[in-house]
């Protein structure tokens, strides 16, 4: 990435390199699905006891989709440093760009600082939009089964039936690349601190009609002990494929 990127390049350069990320997670996701229908999944032997090519599954489509799962992780991992590094230089420009602003802020007239505030307000307003619609479309990776009264769970907001899309900054994607315990770790080292929280919620019609899924809900939540077990006093359950199966 060149120094002298501006922050609207670099945020298309961020959303394409996400769209790739997507796309090597939606690989992933189905070559471990296809995986788990056979009697040797990801690591089992492809020969039988007697050092034969196993006659039970079809061992070319087998190797396909481990190749498709290791290179997908490898993949993962380039574009999440790339992205990494994107966000950085982003946060660079941005402030470079908000230093500029403020210089020039006392140069302007009332009306012309109005205008400015005014635009600056609707296009963070885009953003958070695009946000939300990015944080939409990303796969749920845990349910929440329950969730305990009085907890910090339940005083963030959290209900059961909430699918999580985004745990911090945890998501299929990451859950694909390093497993569950990762949301343990996550919540660990979040103890007494405030954890984003991006959730997709059904709700439906009191008529009895089909449930409507709304865009993605944020959520904050602070673990922590309380009185029950725990940091936060929810049960989860999967929604993708156990990444270590």
């Amino acid at each position: 990435m060149m120094a002298d990127g501006s922050p609207s390049t670099l945020r298309e350069e961020l959303l394409s390199l996400d769209a790739q990320r997507l796309t090597i997670v939606q690989a992933m996701e189905e070559a471990m699905a296809f995986l788990d229908t056979t009697p040797v999944g990801m690591h089992a032997p492809l020969v039988d006891e007697e050092g034969f090519p196993r006659d039970d599954c079809d061992l070319y489509a087998v190797r396909k989709a481990r190749h498709t799962v290791n290179c997908g992780k490898n993949d993962l991992k380039s574009i999440e440093t790339a992205m990494h590094e994107k966000l950085a230089l982003l946060h660079e420009k941005n402030q470079e760009e908000a230093k500029q602003q403020m210089q020039q802020a006392g140069k302007k007239s009332e009306e012309d600082e109005k205008d400015q505030q005014e635009k600056k307000r609707k296009i963070e307003e885009e953003e958070r939009k695009k946000r939300i619609r990015e944080i939409s479309g990303k796969t749920p990776f845990v349910r929440v089964v329950s969730v305990a009264m009085g907890s910090p769970g339940a005083e963030a907001g959290l209900t059961a039936g909430d699918l999580i899309l985004q745990y911090g900054s945890l998501d299929a994607a990451g859950i694909s690349l390093h497993g569950w315990e990762e949301m343990g770790r996550v919540t660990s080292t979040h103890e007494g601190q405030m954890l984003t929280v991006w959730i997709r919620r059904e709700e439906g019609e009191e008529q009895g009609e089909e449930n409507v899924v709304n865009e993605a809900r944020e959520l904050f939540i602070v673990p922590q002990r309380w009185a029950g077990g725990g940091l936060l006093g929810c049960a989860f359950e999967p929604c993708i494929p156990d990444p270590s199966a």
